[in-house]
């Protein structure tokens, strides 16, 4: 059975994660330990702040510094995307694509914490329609409180964006009652770890998947697995039955 994270910040001094090799190396020792196989490092993109081609370079020389390490280790399989924080206008941005999930059509993105306006939704809905690039909403949990977010939750009931908790919030408060309801509603697809470090932000996979599992059932958890699963193979292009009944 593969288990697939799409979010984390995995690769060496790129943002506030990793800090250096041995803390990649670390992180990834532990996700296999939590059954994890395959995981895309997203670090932070922010365009007010970052340079897109200077933005690449530095997370292919961080990629391949990393891959290098751990060539020879049975480790999760890494693979590079990012997480892309919300500008006014990024659902006419050409360029975006850059950043995607292993070059596919899926775009993490992160939203403002103060707010989730009608230009938002707009831009939301434009990358979809217009540019063919379906938006997955990191750790929605973060803006249940906000203004807007039943617009929100409306985008993903209709598939024009795909939504994505934190391990750590399925588990532990302030989140974890509200990620649960949204997990049992329907409005999640995917659960990943967006982990940051070893101690403070680290890989709660194993614990999520069981938490789900004795709160909503086994059947909801094998669906969160089987959506992460069906992603690989859209993404990175496997062919083969990522998902054994046998061992869900």
């Amino acid at each position: 059975m593969r288990i697939f994270d799409i979010h984390s910040h995995i690769l060496p001094a790129v943002d506030d994660g990793a800090k250096n090799l041995e803390t990649s190396v670390r992180l990834l020792e532990m996700m296999k330990e939590q059954g994890i196989t395959d995981v895309i490092a997203t670090p932070h993109f922010d365009a007010n702040n970052d340079n897109l081609d200077e933005f690449v370079s530095k997370v292919k020389a961080a990629y391949n510094k990393l891959e290098n390490e751990i060539s020879d280790r049975e480790l999760p399989n890494v693979y590079i995307g990012s997480e892309v924080f919300y500008f006014p206008g990024i659902g006419k941005s050409h360029v975006i694509r850059a950043l995607s999930l292993c070059g596919s059509d899926h775009l993490l993105m992160e939203l403002p914490i103060c707010r989730i306006d009608d230009i938002i939704i707009n831009d939301i809905i434009s990358l979809r329609r217009e540019l063919g690039i379906i938006p997955i909403i990191a750790h929605i949990e973060r803006y249940s409180k906000q203004h807007g977010f039943k617009k929100l939750l409306k985008l993903f009931e209709n598939k024009t964006a795909l939504a994505q908790v934190n391990t750590l919030s399925v588990i532990q408060k302030p989140y974890c009652r509200t990620v649960l309801k949204l997990i049992k509603k329907g409005y999640v697809t995917y659960v990943a770890t967006d982990a940051h470090s070893v101690v403070n932000r680290p890989p709660l996979m194993d614990s999520a998947l069981k938490e789900i599992d004795t709160k909503l059932g086994r059947v909801c958890r094998k669906q969160i697995i089987r959506n992460g699963c069906r992603l690989f193979d859209e993404i990175v292009g496997e062919t083969e039955d990522m998902y054994d009944e046998q061992h869900a």
